[in-house]
């Protein structure tokens, strides 16, 4: 039994581990140092027993236990915070897109606007700040068509991009727009409801070439077609394909080259180096 119950405290750690890893937020963090002093308090009270336990630290055994408790109400307070909004069974961002696309909308010099009051910023923020990492708020910036440097600034954290992303939408009266394109961030667009690869031009919308480039072609195709190009590969930056897809994206729209892309995919005019 003793076993057993060590099997399920190892598998805790890991478990909020990974999460701490893949996710990289602070909230992880902190349930990851609140399970592993648990099952350090637990294992010494365990070894020499709660009296010499409470005789040892006196009040702050106290103080440690109170600790763990505050640490792990912290962790589900931020964890279910974006969810307790509302009794809606729809999710916080489904709600938002809903209510935009309810409200009225009229052209103004070229640039949308939605009249009323049916955006919920705060709404839009908590899904950002706690469902999106740091690429993919550069995913949300390059779906939006913006260029870096009017959004990102020096020493620049996640909360302040956030904020940064929200403000400048509603600058620019693009509300709509953000909220559909973190939608698209927590649920990709899937293969099959991609326009076919003869349909795709240089006007095609950014998120859309983006997302097909991800669902069909691999680092070593891209790479190839970057050869043939005559583009280095790996001025590219990047560590994984996601990031690597974007910032290759980026390299051909400043230089007006996005078209020469697409006709060699639409020709499949590439092969691999031998």
């Amino acid at each position: 039994m003793a076993l057993i119950f060590l099997v399920v405290k190892v598998l805790i750690v890991v478990f909020f581990l990974i999460m701490f890893l893949r996710k990289n937020k602070l909230v992880w963090g902190i349930g990851l140092l609140t399970v592993t002093s648990a099952i350090l308090l637990d294992t010494l009270m365990a070894t020499f027993g709660r009296e010499e336990m409470l005789e040892l630290f006196g009040f702050f055994f106290y103080v440690i236990a109170g600790a763990l408790f505050a640490g792990a109400a912290i962790w589900f307070y931020a964890l279910t915070r974006p969810y307790l909004r509302s009794s809606d069974p729809l999710s916080p961002v489904k709600k938002t897109t809903d209510a935009l696309q309810s409200s009225v909308k009229v052209q103004h010099d070229g640039q949308e606007e939605t009249a009323g009051t049916a955006f919920d910023r705060q709404m839009l923020y908590d899904q950002m700040r706690y469902n999106l990492g740091p690429d993919d708020l550069l995913d949300i910036i390059f779906d939006l068509g913006w260029p870096e440097n009017d959004v990102i600034t020096i020493n620049q954290d996640n909360n302040q991009l956030t904020v940064r992303i929200i403000d400048l939408a509603e600058e620019r009266g693009q509300t709509g727009s953000l909220t559909l394109a973190v939608e698209r961030i927590l649920t990709p667009i899937p293969a099959d409801n991609l326009p076919r690869l003869e349909k795709l031009n240089a006007e095609s919308p950014r998120p859309v070439l983006r997302y097909y480039i991800l669902a069909n072609y691999s680092a070593d195709e891209l790479k190839q077609m970057a050869t043939n190009l005559g583009i280095d590969w790996e001025i590219i930056g990047g560590d994984n394909k996601k990031t690597k897809v974007r910032n290759y994206l980026l390299y051909l729209y400043r230089r007006n080259r996005i078209q020469e892309l697409i006709n060699l995919m639409q020709t499949g005019d590439f092969t691999e180096e031998e």
